[in-house]
């Protein structure tokens, strides 16, 4: 999964700029220096621990994987192509086996060639204790997997993992896995020299496949990126590498970002918005033309749902969930993002995007705001008439701090108080993945890793998932139903059938409550008048591919 920033930023509907996918329109030239103004910071750049779509986004400028995301604006964008690899893989035994051949003349930044042995200790790595927080794939699927440590512990290597030639991998699985040409398209599938590796510290300075290389990095503060001169367009058909320069600056006022965004005076011409515009700026970006027209509007694959920790007293009571459920105002959290312009109320798990998805909302309310009646009622049940109290994580952000206070709002009404408890944006998803560390609630979404349930259901409800650090299933929700579910579909040869039984399985799920469903999310991000190639991407929440951008000149 890629991991939803938890943030308050506006989303739309639509997709592509007001005056078509490069925004402002014109030609884009190489060279120059574009400017990424972040209200974020970012979460990790190993390849081994880059699992949220922001820093995803940001990973696909310095390393590339054997299949990556087609750049290309809407459902286009959900295409897996080949990357490093000549073809999105080549199954054998039943899709037990996989095999894939590197393109000649793939090299990393210091000018030696990319090998498979790169892309085995690479993914070998992701085994480690010491890099927690990446996607389990790895270790679910590959033969072995499940006990292996990882190279530092473990110096005879995977034997799932076959490295006949300099150019050819081979990946042996546990089971069939239909789409795992999909699944080497996430970042642990990167490649990385074992002599470059400096365990956690490789988290500063990844050593670069793709188009740019690391100048310097200050976390919070700025990351700069420059060219990787061994980079090379003939091998790549997806990186377009235009600017020579891409300064992202980190950690800065949402507000502030949008200010300069809408004057878009000097170099801020030259940048582009990392998130989507706030809920304070959509009037007045709307009610200018000349900026609205610089407004780049995309498609998510995103659902944002509250998460309810199921191991925590009174919540492992379904009926408290599910007074939960009834309470929670799904149209006043979407209003804390910006109001409806923000995206669909949720009624469900899968958003209507993916195959399989049934819209039917166990915990239905009249517009989406809430029964208090009935969660009252639920709690009486229960044995809480009185009400109760309970803690909800939530970004340190201005649109983190307003769903916060949504939550608590509606919550309140059915007689839960609520208190927040703010946390780093940088640190978020770290602290809310330690289970020692995780409250009660939780500010919460995911976006599938290709557009489908398999990247979605298990990897946050499989409770045999369940991890220390790096957990992704915040409701630490463990039913033995629905595990054996996930290996039945798992197992499926026919996608259709499998969609279809992950849909059922997804309103299953919903009757227990784990998490509360309350948007299904697009996003609209500004441009400065200079920038081309932009484009909300589906895969990062909607959120602009950097690869693809470029200025005029």
């Amino acid at each position: 999964m890629v991991m939803a920033a938890a943030l308050g930023l506006v989303t739309v509907a639509g997709c592509g700029g007001a005056d078509g996918a490069d925004g402002q329109g014109g030609a884009a030239s190489k060279g120059g220096t574009l400017h990424v103004l972040s209200s974020l910071d970012l979460e990790h750049l190993d390849p081994a621990r880059n699992y949220v779509t922001s820093s995803e986004d940001v990973g696909r400028l310095i390393y590339r994987t054997l299949t990556t995301y087609a750049a290309a604006p809407g459902p286009a964008g959900g295409k897996i192509v080949p990357d490093l690899a000549t073809d999105t893989g080549r199954p054998s035994d039943g899709a037990r086996t996989w095999t894939f051949t590197l393109k000649a003349g793939v090299k990393f930044e210091d000018g030696r060639p990319i090998t498979s042995r790169d892309i085995k200790y690479g993914v070998e790595r992701t085994f480690a204790a010491e890099l927690p927080e990446g996607p389990p794939y790895a270790r679910m699927w590959l033969a072995g997997g499940r006990s292996y440590k990882g190279p530092y512990k473990d110096k005879q290597g995977l034997a799932s993992i076959e490295t006949p030639d300099d150019r050819t991998v081979v990946f042996k699985l546990n089971h069939p896995v239909a789409d795992f040409g999909s699944a080497v398209s996430l970042p642990i599938f990167a490649p990385v020299p074992q002599d470059k590796d400096t365990g956690v510290r490789y988290d500063s300075r990844p050593f670069s496949s793709g188009p740019y290389k690391i100048g310097s990095f200050e976390p919070k503060k700025r990351l700069t990126l420059v060219r990787n001169t061994h980079w090379s367009p003939a091998t790549d058909t997806v990186r377009k590498g235009l600017p020579d320069t891409i300064v992202i600056d980190l950690d800065l006022d949402p507000a502030v970002v949008d200010q300069r965004l809408i004057a878009a005076q000097g170099q801020d011409a030259d940048a582009v918005a990392f998130e989507p515009i706030g809920p304070a700026s959509v009037g007045p970006v709307m009610a200018n033309p000349a900026v609205r027209k610089r407004l780049v509007t995309g498609a998510s694959i995103n659902t944002r749902y509250l998460s309810i920790n199921t191991r925590h007293k009174p919540l492992d009571d379904l009926r408290v969930r599910q007074a939960i459920a009834y309470a929670l105002d799904k149209d006043a959290l979407r209003t804390a993002r910006g109001g409806p312009i923000a995206g669909q109320l949720a009624t469900t798990l899968l958003p209507p995007s993916l195959p399989g998805s049934v819209p039917d909302d166990p915990f239905p309310s009249p517009g989406g705001k809430g029964d208090p009646a009935k969660a009252k009622a639920l709690l009486a049940q229960a044995g809480h008439a009185s009400g109760l109290t309970l803690t909800l994580d939530t970004p340190a952000t201005a649109g983190g701090q307003a769903q916060g206070e949504s939550v608590q709002a509606s919550l309140a009404k059915a007689g839960i108080k609520v208190t927040i408890n703010a946390i780093s944006s940088s640190a978020f998803y770290s602290t809310v993945g330690n289970i020692a560390q995780e409250h009660d609630l939780v500010i919460d979404g995911w976006t599938p890793d290709w557009p489908g349930a398999s990247t979605y259901l298990p990897l946050v409800f499989d409770g045999r998932l369940i991890t220390p650090e790096g957990n992704n299933n915040h409701a630490q929700y463990n039913s033995a139903k629905v595990n054996a579910r996930i290996d039945a579909i798992t197992g499926m040869k026919d996608p259709a059938a499998a969609a279809a039984a992950y849909g059922d399985l997804a309103q299953q799920i919903m009757r227990d409550a784990p998490v509360v469903p309350f948007l299904w999310d697009k996003a609209a991000v500004l441009t400065g008048s200079h920038v081309t190639g932009a484009y909300g991407h589906i895969a990062y929440v909607g959120r602009l591919d950097l690869v693809s951008l470029g200025l005029r000149k």
